[in-house]
């Protein structure tokens, strides 16, 4: 496992995903990651030190299942709860989120082989997945022991592609039943994704951060709508999501690393930021330091 101390690196090394993470609160500043190649099945685990808000969209060959490793009450998919029982399925190009609020947590991802068919259990999009009897316990155990037996052993043994196997096979049989969805009367759940994805969108083209009517706006919908969906998708409402993505976006520029004649100011202006003080109480609540102590670090 590699450990990290920063969100934005962890959130950078993670890995069969193309995704925009934002950090909900620290419980305890650390992250860590690690991958194992087991011959056509890619195992992933991780923890994380506080909470995090997730949109992604699959980049793997095959389909992903996301396994909550602690705390699984705490993960909502798509704006629906899991449960001890429950897992998350996402098909090849599906997209996604997730979020966990305020808490450090842990999970797994497991990538199976491409031609793995998952779409029965979501209609062709990501799903929440009922797992039948002990089958999720089974297959948690079981990313456990492979963990222990094959983290830091060199890649493409014989005992890698027998455990992908295996890992495969006990990630199918959690995959036959779907859990009934409870849908809010008069809104599909497809309008909220598709409410996500446009806003996504926005903030990904946008010179500088929309606020929360601009991306209603450019969404297509109301400002009620908007709120609603980013309640149920992410936990909290647009405006604060805006302001956490603006929170972390400052901070990969100034860790990147500018010119030695560019200060935070002009950081921040670039960015459509005036209100310096504001903004610097702000970064130094999320992250524990000040932007120009941030700056000065990329530089040393």
């Amino acid at each position: 496992m590699i450990s990290f101390d920063d969100f934005d690196a962890w959130g950078e090394a993670v890995s069969g995903a193309s995704l925009r993470l934002v950090c909900d609160a620290v419980e305890v500043p650390h992250w860590s990651l690690g991958i194992l190649d087991l011959g056509g099945v890619v195992l992933q685990m991780a923890t994380e030190g506080g909470g995090n808000l997730c949109y992604g969209v699959n980049t793997h060959a095959g389909p992903l299942l996301f396994v909550p490793l602690s705390h699984a009450a705490g993960h909502v998919v798509n704006g629906v709860r899991l449960d001890e029982e429950s897992l998350f399925a996402i098909p090849q190009g599906a997209d996604f989120s997730i979020h966990v609020r305020h808490r450090a947590h842990a999970w797994c991802s497991i990538a199976l082989p491409d031609g793995t068919d998952v779409t029965a259990c979501g209609a062709g999009g990501s799903a929440r997945i009922a797992s039948p009897g002990a089958a999720l316990p089974k297959l948690r155990g079981l990313v456990g022991s492979i963990f222990s037996a094959l983290e830091g052993t060199p890649a493409g043994t014989r005992a890698h592609r027998l455990a992908g196997l295996e890992l495969a096979s006990a990630a199918r049989a959690c995959l036959p039943a779907v859990a009934p969805v409870r849908r809010r009367l008069g809104r599909p759940q497809v309008d909220r994704k598709t409410i996500i994805r446009r806003s996504m969108a926005v903030i990904e083209e946008a010179a500088t951060l929309p606020t929360a009517a601009e991306l209603a706006r450019e969404s297509g919908v109301t400002g009620r709508t908007l709120i609603r969906a980013f309640q149920e998708t992410f936990g909290t409402p647009p405006k604060r999501y805006l302001l956490l993505h603006e929170l972390h976006r400052i901070r990969r520029v100034l860790v990147a690393g500018t010119p030695a004649d560019v200060t935070v100011a002009d950081v921040l202006v670039r960015n459509g930021i005036w209100e310096f003080g504001r903004f610097a109480g702000r970064y130094r609540q999320r992250f524990g330091e000040s932007p120009s102590e941030t700056l000065r670090r990329a530089r040393a």
